[in-house]
């Protein structure tokens, strides 16, 4: 059997992914700076965290520990900002990649998001470079181009109506998916071993931010003055052209609407 680990596997898709090989039972590892959160995993026993383990990527503490007895490793740890003159993303990479040879590592797996390679924006080139990275490297790999998480879009829009009055960019397009259905994706690609290629998975709509909201605000039961607000720079362009979304790649997972009732209810009528 696959023995896996998670590097970052506390964060939003870490936790996600350790829920999903859980009821797998796949045999898998976190490794994280940060001791599991039992209440972060919908994980019924103690197996989130027995599965604990040290790992520092930046300084490789942690990480040769780790890999042991490893077949797959999950890269879904990510950052933003720099270390020196590198991004952390490109620091947390490259020592990934300098531990594998001396492991018995087969595969890689690397969690990136769709349109970095279109999209101006510090974060996406910090991804890129870090795919480019993996590309070059002698490690076999498959990389994994998301679209953005639902919670990620309903934490947006709450930020835009914040106020007595909502502000929104109505005109950006977005294809947000469940992270349920990203962990389902990576799983069936550490059954199907190393591709050495790049892949694409969006959510099963592409929507325009006016349609998200109004969601978002009926299933909140909010009604509030709503206004325009100016669409400026590459990076809103990028957005607004869908540089984002793969909809030819569009899974048959739970819609935008699915996640707001799950998580906050019937909409008000």
């Amino acid at each position: 059997m696959t023995k896996i680990l998670i590097l970052g596997g506390t964060g939003v898709l870490g936790s996600a992914m350790a829920n999903w090989l859980h009821t797998k039972q796949a045999d898998y590892r976190i490794g994280s700076r940060h001791p599991v959160k039992a209440q972060s995993y919908s994980i019924v026993n103690q197996t989130a965290t027995d599965t604990w383990t040290y790992v520092d990527l930046v300084s490789g503490e942690g990480l040769m520990e780790a890999m042991a007895g490893v077949d797959t490793v999950l890269h879904l740890a990510s950052g933003n900002g720099k270390i020196g003159r590198d991004s952390f993303e490109s620091v947390l990479t490259r020592n990934i990649l300098k531990a594998i040879p001396k492991s018995d590592v087969k595969h890689l797996i690397y969690c990136s998001i769709v349109g970095i390679d279109k999209i101006p924006y510090a974060y996406y080139q910090a991804k890129l470079d870090s795919e480019a990275l993996i590309r070059n490297s002698q490690v076999p790999y498959t990389i994994l181009r998301a679209t953005q998480f639902y919670n990620l879009i309903d934490f947006f829009i709450s930020k835009l109506m914040q106020f007595p009055i909502g502000f929104l960019p109505g005109k950006l397009l977005a294809q947000p998916i469940h992270v349920d259905a990203v962990a389902d994706k990576l799983y069936q690609l550490t059954l199907a071993g190393n591709q050495n290629t790049i892949l694409n998975l969006g959510g099963p709509q592409v929507l325009d931010f006016q349609t998200l909201a109004r969601s978002w605000m009926t299933h909140r039961h909010i009604s509030k003055p709503v206004l325009p607000i100016p669409i400026l720079g590459s990076l809103m362009n990028g957005l607004i052209k869908g540089y984002n979304t793969c909809p030819e790649m569009a899974t048959d997972s739970k819609t935008w609407n699915d996640y707001l009732q799950d998580m906050y209810g019937m909409p008000s009528s």
